[in-house]
């Protein structure tokens, strides 16, 4: 070992990589296998998508809840009632 050589590190050579022909993958089998990784199911479930639907409607009801307690909260009995609260709240 010189004296410049770092002692952690081997001076035997990088194990050859053991690839034969048959484990080679040709860009043309590798085309091949995306597309049909990205093909649809074909008869797949009838369901597909419904998740993404499912929180659409989720978050149309949470906007229309939203839009019904603004509504609720601007009429003047419910401020009234709210302020009411707070008063006393602040006041005990």
């Amino acid at each position: 070992m010189s004296p410049h050589q770092d002692p952690l590190q081997s001076t035997a050579p990088a194990p050859a990589a053991a690839v034969s022909a048959a484990d080679a993958v040709t860009p043309a089998a590798d085309a091949v296998r995306c597309a049909a990784a990205a093909r649809p199911l074909a008869g797949g479930p009838a369901d597909l998508g419904a998740t993404t639907v499912e929180y659409a409607i989720v978050v149309l009801a949470a906007a229309a809840f939203g839009g019904v307690m603004a509504a609720v909260l601007a009429s003047g009995q419910v401020q009234e009632l709210l302020m009411g609260l707070i008063t006393k709240a602040l006041s005990a």
